[in-house]
């Protein structure tokens, strides 16, 4: 199963949300790894920092589009589960992450600089749909949600879109920026509300993945 998280806007969260569900994956019992496409490669120094008695996620950094798409299929046979960190770019890269998807999570933050951002990367989505010729699954995850009006008029627009958005969502928390330093995922954190919610959000995808499997 290849899991792409990717969108076309910076800082909306891919990297801390790929490691937090390779994390959960890793939990469950699935051999689970990580493709870092971005150039900062910063998922491959955050598994530098993962310490060896925790559950095992792999990561491979690859940012070249050719490699990306033969590795990844090569990694799918190894793994039960690969999940691709995606880069936060028009190029084609992003096309390749999406193509590649067995599913696609779209992170995005309450904004209107978010939703303008995802209108553009839903072209270059309906695009790699055509190309592949079939349909890619997606789910919208809404990232850093305050449960302010404004969060509930993104989640309004988003849900006008043919992609549905998963039932919870994640907030902007401390535990899951003291985790990525630590080499951990928030559900391995002492903070009880994010291990709850990076768990609701997993299960969320779990049910995702079991309806595409049925």
């Amino acid at each position: 199963m290849i899991i792409s998280v990717t969108s076309l806007k910076g800082g909306v969260g891919k990297s801390t949300i790929a490691q937090n569900l390779g994390v959960c994956f890793a939990h469950a019992g699935y051999k689970t790894c990580i493709v870092d496409t971005d150039t900062n490669q910063s998922t491959l120094r955050w598994s530098g920092y993962r310490d060896e008695s925790q559950p095992p996620v792999a990561v491979f950094g690859i940012a070249d589009g050719v490699e990306l798409a033969k590795n990844v299929k090569h990694l799918n046979q190894d793994y039960e589960i690969v999940l691709i960190d995606g880069t936060p770019s028009l190029s084609a890269v992003t096309s390749k992450i999406i193509l590649l998807a067995d599913l696609l999570i779209i992170p995005i933050q309450p904004s209107g600089l978010d939703v303008w951002a995802t209108e553009k990367f839903l072209e270059r989505y309906q695009d790699a749909v055509e190309q592949k010729e079939q349909p890619i699954p997606a789910r919208f995850l809404v990232n850093q949600n305050q449960a302010t009006n404004l969060s509930r008029e993104v989640r309004d627009i988003l849900e006008d879109t043919d992609i549905p958005v998963l039932p919870h969502s994640l907030k902007n928390r401390v535990a899951y920026r003291e985790s990525v330093i630590k080499g951990m995922g928030a559900f391995e954190s002492k903070d009880e509300k994010a291990r709850e919610e990076i768990a609701a959000v997993f299960k969320d995808i779990v049910t995702a993945i079991k309806k595409l499997n049925k």
